[in-house]
């Protein structure tokens, strides 16, 4: 069954060059003196019950409109939504909140809104203090909250309110790192209740970790929808298209390779096997020839172990004049989720201008993190600029698999770097003698 049901929502706004011509138009019902401005055009999709679906688009895309038609707060021009379930909005900064009120108040009010008695927000009141943190502010006017208090009070009422349907603009890229962190475990947990969650959001990684399934919005309409990993790299892809070209930074103080030496080695040594091709995406002026692993005798390893010593080859062909190439490699699990990566602007190694027709081949000689066993995949990607700035030439996702064993016991995701010692043994009551006796 789903949750949510949205059938071919348009949005138009009028748009006037001047207040004088609204005017016009009312005294001259016949003549149009407006501009249509379509927000959205014709989207579709469902949300079944307990799904976490993710909304990417760049600003201007109707992500925002969407979600306020999916909340009521806006009328659709066109089209109908079908909710299944109490829904709770975490809108723009501030939205169903007066500002004359209290914080206190206006949860009595938002609770009221969703058909909550007052009995109920009054027990439910505890907890919002407890998550939204903000102390004695949480009875002083709205007006005086800074834009990390707004957010705290509102995603702590609207969690506690019991929600079927949750809605999530943006609302996370606010506050605090703790506080976001805080935010994100409670998703976790109310996916793990079967509540329906949406969410905007511009933070890539944040979709493809916690959503299901995710749609691509632009200029309106849908663009695209499915997996979260495959929908994002498609969004990237475009966003490459757009970039604009300032990547004339270079790292100071990098080695430089010669040409001619680089071009040699590419000769000797290039790859030109792709094992897998998921999804790639960059503007071809350079492509991903191959991607290959080695161990330390330069063979293909048959078992690889977490913290093993490795080279990933990496062959790159270059179509199009490329002034800074940066060639990189990026390990992702099978979530999607990005553990580690590496290139060569942020290893301080400058790679010469390329011309038309040249290879190069990088080696990345690294040791495996310490991590769970299991899948993993290694991305490589080609573009210029530097780290900081840069324009993708290739992306290619999910290369090369690689299966971890494990010769000792990861907790978490990796294994940290640690050294323990025992300091001192000693009873409770010679602890508390020595807190007693006098300094000096």
């Amino acid at each position: 069954m789903n949750a949510v049901t949205v059938e071919n929502i348009s949005k138009n706004y009028h748009i006037y060059s001047k207040p004088s011509a609204r005017l016009k138009e009312l005294i001259f019902p016949r003549r149009r003196f407006h501009q249509d401005f379509w927000a959205l055009r014709e989207v579709s999709f469902q949300v079944g019950q307990g799904a976490t679906f993710g909304i990417v688009g760049e600003n201007g895309s109707g992500k925002s409109t969407l979600l306020q038609i999916i909340a009521g707060t806006l009328t659709p021009t066109t089209g109908s939504v079908a909710l299944s379930g109490r829904v709770a909005a975490l809108l723009e900064l501030g939205a169903g909140f007066n500002s004359e009120f209290t914080g206190r108040e206006n949860a009595f009010l938002n609770a009221a809104i969703m058909g909550l008695s007052r009995e109920e927000i009054e027990r439910k009141m505890p907890e919002i203090e407890r998550f939204a943190e903000i102390g004695s502010f949480v009875d002083q006017p709205v007006k005086t909250y800074s834009s990390g208090m707004y957010v705290r009070l509102a995603f702590a009422i609207a969690i506690n309110l019991d929600p079927e349907i949750l809605l999530v603009d943006e609302s996370l890229a606010v506050g605090d790192v703790y506080f976001q962190q805080r935010c994100v475990r409670r998703l976790r947990r109310m996916r793990e209740e079967g509540k329906t969650i949406l969410l905007v959001s511009h933070d890539v990684a944040a979709i493809r970790n916690l959503c299901d399934s995710a749609i691509w919005l632009e200029q309106g309409r849908l663009m695209d929808r499915g997996a979260p990993d495959k929908v994002t790299a498609r969004y990237l892809a475009a966003l490459t298209q757009r970039r604009d070209p300032y990547a004339g930074e270079t790292a100071s103080g990098a080695a430089e390779l010669a040409p001619d030496a680089a071009g040699d080695a590419a000769g000797d040594l290039s790859v030109h096997t792709l094992p897998n091709e998921d999804e790639r995406w960059g503007n071809g002026h350079a492509r991903i020839l191959g991607i290959r692993l080695l161990d330390q005798a330069g063979r293909e390893p048959q078992t690889l172990y977490h913290g093993d010593l490795v080279t990933v080859r990496v062959s790159v062909r270059f179509d199009r004049p490329v002034e800074s190439p940066l060639v990189g490699i990026l390990m992702c699990n099978r979530l999607g989720e990005e553990i580690s990566g590496s290139n060569t602007s942020v290893e301080n190694l400058r790679l010469p201008p390329a011309r038309p027709g040249q290879i190069y081949t990088v080696d990345f000689h690294l040791r495996l993190p310490v991590l769970q066993p299991g899948h993993y995949y290694l991305t490589p990607a080609v573009a210029n600029g530097t780290h900081r700035d840069s324009e993708m030439c290739d992306f290619v996702d999910n290369a090369l698999n690689l299966t971890l064993k494990q010769r000792e016991m990861v907790y978490g995701y990796l294994k940290m770097g640690c050294r323990i010692e025992l300091r001192q043994v000693s009873s409770a009551k010679s602890g508390l003698a020595g807190a007693r006796a006098p300094a000096g």
